[in-house]
């Protein structure tokens, strides 16, 4: 759980810069141990943002997070903290690229696209009710 959040804290972080509205690759290494522990596709509009890996789907639309994973058919919804974001140290590149230095984490994001028109509030959000009766479904929210 702590790398979800670690992610969502990470394109937050750059979405603070220049651009409001975004998609990118992103890569997360653990320099202790120099593995890959993440990859995948992310997107960000103002506080809203959703990150697509093989193991694990995020939404977030800047209040509330839900958290799925395909593989044990889970999800997680929590209201959306990024106190820490202060934590948080970026290196913008003019490349279309930014690198992420947080805790024993790297974070590179790559191919960075600006999105000149809005995505629909509804690409933020996942529906729980789309998912069937064997879907695990936990509410953390306050």
């Amino acid at each position: 759980m702590k790398r979800v959040i670690l992610l969502l804290t990470i394109l937050l972080c750059t979405a603070a810069g220049a651009q409001q509205r975004f998609s990118c690759q992103f890569k997360m290494v653990d320099n202790t141990t120099g593995k890959t522990v993440a990859e995948g596709k992310g997107y960000v509009q103002d506080e809203s943002y959703r990150l697509e890996t093989d193991w694990m789907q995020v939404y977030c639309n800047g209040k509330d997070r839900w958290i799925y994973s395909p593989g044990s058919d889970e999800m997680v919804i929590e209201n959306n903290d990024v106190s820490f974001l202060k934590e948080i140290k970026v290196s913008k590149a003019a490349d279309r690229t930014a690198v992420v230095l947080y805790d024993t984490y790297t974070i590179t994001l790559t191919d960075i696209q600006e999105k000149p028109e809005a995505w629909s509030a509804t690409f933020f959000i996942i529906d729980p009710a789309i998912f069937g009766d064997d879907t695990i479904i936990t509410d953390l929210r306050k």
